[in-house]
């Protein structure tokens, strides 16, 4: 009893699914196509027809549909999918473009996108003589995207393939770029095959595809079904045969897999006896090669004992060089030390393999360099330092650091060159003491003046001292202005002196708007004697850490200059400036005339020692003021124009507050 209700069970849903399904005679398809593209589909009296209609119409046969078939263009087709309007559109080769729009079915037919011409036109034979051509062909297509990108193309666009043919038929374009099936049917039809050709090569494949809206992946699913089942059965090749004449194109595969089968026995047969006759001259030739290769290692060999001689030259050079030379790789180990540079550093060990920073002469020169070298290839050249060997001689060096590069440009390497400059720089303070020599001299002669007039002053004074003394009045005055007096010789005096006679250089807090008004003290009887003006714009404090000796000279050889460059050009009412000011972080002390100024070439050259543009100058007052301006922490700046002017800076770093002298120094 309890079997029977299973039974019953299992017997009624066995029922349930062997249940035919729902008929779909009923549903209507929309299938939209181009009337204008045979022999895939066109319109005739009958109603729509070709390839792609006899193929569509039997799968739609097979699913039970009613196609009912609307001749659209593929712009408007594609839009219509789109609205829902349609459901399926025929023959639409897949574009990247509507892959977001569309979804496309296998394949129903392959042809080729080909260039047609004129038999009788030989200008064009392939794409590249379409330039300054009108060319026909379709909008939104596979060849349309392909050439548009192309310049000096002229195209005529149409919204179908027949008319392309038709513009190209009436001289109103030189070529037409599109389906090759489509275009050699047409040309049948009309009876022109013999009038046009196909130029050069297929260009694209063409592949057609038929489309259904995004995502209706049923739909499409069934319209694959129905492809497959055509071209199971043999559906698909009858009809084929029955458009394109598919049995002659057989034969003629057939023939032409024949005629390729000859050729390649052929071509085999020529093979085996070329291999032979190649085999004989392949044993000549390599034979011929073991000389060659015989030769060259002789050659090699004559090369090797050449790069030897070669590394013993460039050694004997390291050696014999007048300056140290040190290399350094990238991990800061030294790879070459010439005795020179032993010499200097004052060491007898081997340096060759030790870290850069256990050298103290490299590790001065190298520390914040070396890694600038290697990560932006930066050179330091023409450098001047002091250093204190381990045996306490201080020696003056002028160095170099630039990259070593290998064959593709990368940098492997630092080199650093140095030399000895202590007499040099010696000679140059010499030269520059008899040249400042001759400047106090000038100075004097202008200020001998203004140490008159005070003078004067308290001589009067002193003299009516017996007359006046208990005068309240003179009491008054002369406690007042005589102090003044002495104080105003006190300064020019002292200002000589610090000028002739420095102290021993040290570096201190000094104000640089006090320094120039000192200079101009000094120098303002002179200016006037010449016939010069001379102002100034200095307010302050403008505190920096300098040697005030090193500066005030730096400061009085630029005046001399500035002077002299004014008394060339020869003319009267010119103006000596000076200014002291703060800019961004700096302070600037700012000497400028209205003399010859330089030329581009002369400015270029005026920092270098010995370079001078007076008759009896020593080219060193700027060189040494430039120097002494770098000692303390500073960089001196020229701007001059030929016959207008000449303005050179002294910029200094701003105090701040905190900072060591250490940090300054440094800096």
């Amino acid at each position: 009893m309890r079997r029977f209700p299973l039974y019953l069970m299992i017997k009624l849903v066995f029922m349930f699914v062997m249940l035919p399904a729902p008929a779909l005679a009923e549903r209507q398809v929309k299938v939209a196509y181009d009337p204008h593209l045979p022999p895939l589909h066109a319109e005739g009296d009958d109603g729509p027809y070709g390839f792609v209609i006899d193929i569509f119409s039997e799968v739609a046969e097979r699913k039970g549909w009613d196609a009912h078939y609307v001749p659209m263009t593929q712009r408007q087709a594609i839009e219509a999918i789109d609205q829902g309007k349609v459901d399926i559109f025929l023959s639409l080769p897949f574009k990247e473009s509507y892959a977001n729009r569309l979804e496309f079915t296998d394949s129903i037919l392959g042809t080729s996108i080909g260039l047609i011409v004129e038999t009788n036109n030989e200008e064009i034979q392939g794409l590249p003589d379409l330039a300054n051509k009108v060319t026909a062909l379709q909008a939104d297509t596979l060849e349309y995207e392909f050439l548009r990108n192309i310049r000096g193309i002229r195209y005529h666009v149409t919204s179908h393939q027949e008319a392309g043919i038709e513009l190209l038929q009436n001289d109103r374009a030189e070529a037409f770029i599109g389906s090759v099936l489509t275009a050699n049917y047409l040309l049948e039809q009309k009876g022109l095959s013999h009038k046009y050709r196909v130029a050069g090569n297929y260009l694209l494949p063409l592949d057609y595809t038929i489309a259904v809206q995004k995502e209706n992946y049923p739909l499409l699913m069934d319209i694959n079904d129905g492809l497959r089942e055509l071209k199971s059965d043999g559906t698909y090749s009858t009809l084929y045969r029955q458009w394109f004449n598919g049995e002659q194109l057989v034969t003629e595969r057939l023939w032409l897999a024949i005629q390729i089968i000859g050729v390649l026995l052929l071509i085999a047969l020529i093979l085996f006896f070329l291999g032979i006759r190649w085999n004989r001259q392949l044993q000549k030739e390599v034979a011929k090669k073991t000389v060659v290769l015989h030769e060259l290692n002789r050659t090699l060999e004559k090369q090797i004992e050449e790069t030897r001689n070669s590394n013993e030259f460039q050694r004997q050079i390291l050696n014999s060089s007048p300056r140290g030379i040190a290399t350094v790789n990238r991990e800061g180990i030294i790879t070459s030390f010439n005795p020179k540079a032993a010499a200097i550093v004052g060491t007898t060990r081997e340096s060759v393999g030790l870290h850069f920073g256990k050298v103290s002469l490299l590790k001065n020169l190298l520390i914040g360099k070396v890694q600038t070298v290697f990560t932006e290839k930066q050179r330091f050249l023409g450098e001047e330092t002091k250093w204190e060997r381990a045996d306490g001689r201080t020696i003056y060096l002028r160095y170099y650091v630039y990259p070593v590069f290998d064959v593709e440009g990368n940098v492997t390497g630092t080199i650093v060159t140095f030399e000895d400059i202590s007499e040099e720089r010696q000679l140059r303070m010499q030269i520059f003491e008899q040249e400042k020599s001759r400047a106090l001299i000038r100075v004097v002669a202008g200020i001998a003046h203004e140490v008159r007039n005070p003078l004067t002053s308290i001589k009067t004074f002193v003299e009516l001292i017996p007359k006046k003394l208990c005068n309240e009045r003179f009491q008054k005055e002369i406690s007042t202005y005589v102090p003044q007096e002495i104080e105003r010789v006190s300064t020019l005096i002292e200002g000589l002196i610090d000028y002739a006679k420095p102290k021993q250089p040290s570096r201190e807090m000094i104000d640089l708007a006090e320094l120039a008004r000192e200079c101009m003290l000094l120098f303002d009887r002179t200016v006037t004697n010449r016939g010069f003006t001379m102002d100034g714009a200095i307010e302050g404090p403008f505190l920096v850490k300098a040697d005030p000796n090193q500066l005030k000279q730096v400061v009085m050889n630029l005046m001399i200059n500035s002077l002299d460059a004014m008394e060339e050009k020869n003319e009267e009412g010119l103006r000596l400036s000076i200014r002291v000011y703060q800019l961004k972080q700096e302070y600037i002390l700012e000497v400028k005339d209205e003399g010859v100024g330089m030329t581009e070439v002369e400015q270029k050259q005026a920092l270098e020692p010995f370079f001078t543009t007076k008759a009896k100058g020593t080219g060193l007052g700027l060189a040494i003021a430039n120097q002494y301006v770098q000692e303390n922490g500073g960089r001196l700046v020229i701007r001059t124009t030929a016959r207008i002017g000449t303005t050179i800076s002294l910029h200094f770093p701003m105090i701040r507050e905190g900072t060591t002298d250490e940090t300054n120094s440094h800096n």
